[in-house]
Formats: structure tokens, C-alpha cells, sequence
């Protein structure tokens, strides 16, 4: 099996993984706060890598920490903003709308001189008519959630891009633990600002959605995500990835009893069709010679 295969196993391995992380995340607002539940959740991604971190004994320097500062401080803004929207909006959702990086990703690639094809613009294009149909259209108007939404993706698009520029130069290990250290802290003291005093009670109530996210979102996806973001182009990786919003709403719909209009369905099937259109051309434009 070549290198970029097994790198799209391990890249859909992440997407379910992170799908079905949203409805722990739900779940856990029902007991702490937005901050309170990603300081924990990434503290305790730290410490299910750390005894591989330890045992790897990477190389850190400068350099290390300052890549692994810019990918916390920006996985603390994006997850910080979904994590608050999901006081309000559904699991299925916010799966939805945090997949728009898929589409997002090679536009923003601009900035950095990548080149932006026609399937992509009209990706775009066809993303922002289901996203108007699910939000908009839905309920009569864009409510804060899903604008928070919104701008978490642009968050997560940066967040792959920065993900796969340095993934190879650094251990990736340590990279996924120390930005989740970051993250953690950053929730932390947002937390000790703005939430209530940390309840031990609620907490424990909170305990199988902080381990399941911490676990497997964090412990688990981040790192595939690293490792395989080494041997795959980053927007072939972020529509693989962006699957994680089908695995999101069966997620919902099963555990949660979530329900969605046939607006919103409409437009869920339109972003996801937005999705297979851009994969389709990338795989036709990687195999040929």
C-alpha cells in the first residue's frame, strides 16, 4: 500500500473520529462550560501522548515551540468558537458548517501562492448556497451560533494549512500534545474569567464526553492528522477530513435524537455534494500523468 493511501485511511479514520467527537461535545454542554470542557478535553490529549512523547525523547528547539504556539493559539480560537456554538446549535450542524474548511482550505491557500482552479470557486459557490439553506433560509436569519460557526471553519482551514506546511519538520507527536498544552491553558484561564468555579460534581457528570473527545478527538485524530497531513496535499487531506460532517449528523441522529428540516436536509445534501465535486476533479487531476 503507497504512502498516500494508507495517509486517506488514516485521514477517514480521523473524520469519524472527529464526527462523532461532536456529539460528546454536545453532550458535555449540558454540564460545564465551553472553556471548562476544551481545557480538559486537551489536557487530557496531553497526557495520552505524553508517555509516547516520552518514550520518543524528540528533539525540541526554538523553532518547535514557536510553530507549535502559532497551531495552539489557532486551534484554541476555532475550537473555542464551535465549542461556544454548540450551547445552541445541533451536532449534525455544527458538523456541517465546520466542514466548509474543505472548500476553504485552497482559497485561502491564495495568501500563500497556491493556485485556486475553477471547481473550487464553484465548490464555494455551491457550500454557501447549502449553508444559506440550513441557517438562513432554516430559521429566517444567521443566529450567533452559526456565524461563530462560520468563522471557527475559516479557524480550521488555517489550522490545516499551518498543520501541513510544518508537520514534516517537526516530531508530530509532540506537535499535536504541545498545541493541545497550549489550547489547554488558553481555555483554562478563559474559563477562570467568564464560566463559574470549576464544580467536581458537574464535572464528573461531564467525565465520559471529556474522556471520548480528549481520547479520540484529540489523543487520537489530531495526531493521524499530523502524521498523515506528511504525506498528503493538504486540500486533498481537508475533503477527506470534511466527511467528519456525514459521520457528525448520523452521530446526532443516533445518539441524540437530533431531527433537521427538509430545508436544512436540502442543504446538507448540497454541501456534501459540494464536497464529493472538488475530491472527484483532485483525483482525476492526481492521476494524471
Amino acid at each position: 500500500m503507497s504512502k498516500s493511501r494508507k495517509a486517506h485511511l488514516l485521514l477517514l479514520l480521523t473524520a469519524f473520529l472527529w464526527g462523532t467527537s461532536f456529539v460528546a461535545q454536545s453532550a458535555g454542554m449540558e454540564h460545564i462550560g465551553p472553556f471548562t470542557f476544551n481545557a480538559l478535553r486537551y489536557g487530557v490529549g496531553v497526557l495520552v501522548l505524553l508517555p509516547f512523547i516520552l518514550a520518543r525523547k524528540p528533539r525540541l528547539d526554538w523553532r518547535f515551540f514557536r510553530i507549535s504556539l502559532l497551531i495552539g493559539l489557532i486551534l484554541f480560537v476555532s475550537s473555542s468558537l464551535q465549542q461556544n456554538a454548540l450551547l445552541t446549535a445541533s451536532a449534525g450542524k455544527a458538523g456541517f458548517i465546520t466542514s466548509l474548511y474543505i472548500v476553504l482550505v485552497p482559497v485561502i491557500s491564495l495568501l500563500f501562492g497556491r493556485k485556486v482552479k475553477l471547481h473550487h470557486w464553484l465548490s464555494v459557490a455551491a457550500s454557501f448556497i447549502g449553508l444559506y439553506l440550513m441557517t438562513y433560509a432554516a430559521s429566517g436569519g444567521f443566529v450567533l451560533a452559526d456565524w461563530l460557526l462560520l468563522i471557527g471553519s475559516i479557524g480550521y482551514s488555517f489550522h490545516i494549512i499551518s498543520v501541513s506546511r510544518y508537520a514534516g519538520d517537526v516530531d508530530p507527536l509532540a506537535l499535536s500534545a504541545t498545541q493541545f498544552l497550549i489550547a489547554s491553558l488558553f481555555s483554562l484561564v478563559t474559563a477562570l474569567f467568564f464560566e463559574p468555579a470549576l464544580d467536581p460534581g458537574l464535572i464528573r457528570l461531564a467525565l465520559p464526553s471529556i474522556l471520548y473527545a480528549g481520547v479520540f478527538s484529540c489523543g487520537v485524530a489530531y495526531t493521524l492528522q499530523i502524521v498523515a497531513l506528511k504525506d498528503s496535499h493538504s486540500t486533498v487531506a481537508s475533503l477527506i477530513m470534511g466527511l467528519e460532517a456525514v459521520f457528525a449528523v448520523l452521530g446526532g441522529v443516533v445518539v441524540l435524537g437530533e431531527r433537521f428540516s427538509s430545508r436544512e436536509i436540502f442543504g446538507s445534501l448540497i454541501m456534501l455534494a459540494s464536497v464529493f465535486f472538488v475530491q472527484y476533479f483532485e483525483s482525476r487531476a492526481s492521476e494524471t500523468p
